[in-house]
């Protein structure tokens, strides 16, 4: 670490060393996994660098691709769970209205049906009359 300091140094300086006291230069490809060998370049400078890039590009586009089902899954789930939360308190809300409308007829209908049946029994028990006559 400190050979490297020095020559960092001594590049920032000025001073031009040779051999292996100079500044390392990246001259040789680091093997990179889902690479061939065979495939990349010896050295930088015979480097296609718009091959190399479409190349990446696909090796990204592909690993997105086999991971895109787990992680559409997940934003899937999320946001369907968001929408089914909405659909279900809006569908709790009309369910409720509907049966507190509901409610309200039927005992208007009981009310209704009842009253006739004692104004019924109470013309049967006078005879015919109404109660008012």
């Amino acid at each position: 670490m400190e050979q490297l300091a020095g020559q960092l140094r001594a590049a920032a300086g000025g001073g031009h060393e040779s051999g292996d006291d100079a500044i390392p230069m990246l001259t040789e490809v680091v093997e990179v996994p889902r690479y061939d060998r065979a495939e990349l370049p010896a050295t930088l400078t015979s480097v296609d660098w718009s091959q190399l890039a479409l190349r990446v590009q696909e090796n990204v586009l592909e690993r997105l691709l086999n991971r895109s089902d787990a992680l559409l899954e997940e934003q899937l789930r999320a946001s369907l769970h968001a929408v089914i939360g909405r659909a279900t308190e809006s569908l709790a809300a009309e369910l409720g209205t509907t049966l507190q409308q509901l409610i309200r007829d039927l005992v208007a209908r009981a009310v209704t049906e009842e009253l006739t049946r004692v104004h019924d029994e109470m013309v049967h028990a006078r005879g015919g009359q109404t109660p008012n006559a």
